[in-house]
């Protein structure tokens, strides 16, 4: 699927590797709004504060990325001033930025994670910001070795990290199968129980898919898949079979799918820097269908939980629970364990 209009990357580095080159003359217009996205693991610091980013423009304008003594992080961006609690990030783990800059001041994020110790930061300035692209393109190329992740989009990236699968995902419905991304709301989705779940919220967005923002791919022939669909590292998967009612006395369960990549049947997929992914919302949530696999749709608490407004909601208890129960990391990893010793006692 093209990116829709104004959704235009400016540049993306992978280990200082470009795979969208910035343009030699960086357009000096305002826009309206841009999205600096990094991704670093935490080095040693001692005293002084250690930058991990700055921007090519004059330091008054520059967005820069500071790593404090207390293990805090610091964003600044002209009068913009940002700092995560103590301790966010220890030397040695995977931290990741999303910093999206608004010239109206009603969408700016600082959207920091933690994928080592799962915890996230997300805080706003307020203020009116319209960038320029040399604000945030790097002033030396160290700092793309230092960040071993970087991209910077010209419009305003929104938040993917709930369950959503990508194009080319056939899904059950009452018309006969359906590429995800040619369903529309109010399409008419069957679960893997058979049960008709009609599709009421729908939404396509662009996702950064390199380090561990990767997407998964789930392989055929394994999870009842007849062919491979790809997904982002939120979205529950089904499991049953004997070592699901052996280990956790359930017939059936939901295990997120970045929590199975140890097993054969899923890897990440860095193959391609960008993809737009297929967020589906259901009046009532299950499994929807795609072959024999059962993909859990959205809660409405992922939506708004990952929404950068994060708007405090009093959300009715289905509107929260998943449909099956959700396993544990740990879960997850025993299921994948069980399975793969399941697979040498056959052959």
């Amino acid at each position: 699927m093209a990116p829709a209009a104004g959704e235009r990357w400016a540049a993306i580095w992978q280990s200082g590797e470009a795979l969208i080159v910035p343009d030699a003359s960086p357009d000096p217009e305002l826009m309206p709004e841009m999205t600096l996205c990094l991704e670093f693991t935490v080095p040693p610091v001692t005293g002084r504060p250690v930058r991990l980013w700055q921007g090519a423009a004059e330091p008054g304008r520059a967005i820069g990325l500071y790593v404090l003594a207390d293990g805090a992080f610091r964003l600044v961006h002209g009068e913009i001033d940002l700092t995560t609690p103590p301790d966010f990030g220890r030397a040695g783990e995977t931290l990741s930025l999303r910093y999206r800059a608004c010239a109206r001041g009603r969408g700016d994020i600082a959207d920091f994670t933690n994928h080592d110790r799962p915890q996230r930061h997300r805080c706003r300035a307020g203020l009116a910001c319209a960038a320029r692209l040399d604000e945030a393109l790097p002033r030396d190329e160290r700092f793309l070795q230092i960040c071993h992740v970087a991209a910077i989009a010209g419009f305003g990236l929104a938040p993917t990290d709930m369950p959503a699968l990508a194009a080319g995902a056939i899904l059950s419905t009452t018309d006969g199968p359906c590429p995800v991304e040619r369903l529309r709301p109010g399409a008419r989705l069957i679960s893997v129980t058979g049960d008709v779940l009609p599709l009421r919220w729908l939404e396509r967005r662009p996702r950064l898919c390199l380090g561990r923002q990767a997407p998964v791919r789930l392989r055929a022939f394994y999870f009842g898949l007849e062919h491979e669909i790809c997904v982002t590292p939120e979205t529950r998967v089904m499991r049953a079979g004997a070592a699901v009612e052996y280990l956790f006395s359930e017939e059936r369960v939901l295990v997120r799918a970045g929590d199975m990549i140890a097993s054969r049947g899923a890897h990440r997929d860095r193959r391609q820097p960008v993809q737009v992914f297929h967020h589906l919302m259901c009046d009532d949530h299950a499994c929807a269908a795609i072959d024999g696999c059962g993909v859990e749709t959205a809660l409405l608490a992922d939506v708004v939980a990952a929404e950068d407004s994060r708007v405090l909601r009093n959300l009715a208890e289905a509107d929260r629970k998943p449909c099956l129960p959700v396993l544990d990391r740990a879960g997850a990893q025993a299921l994948v364990a069980a399975s793969v010793r399941g697979r040498r006692a056959l052959s």
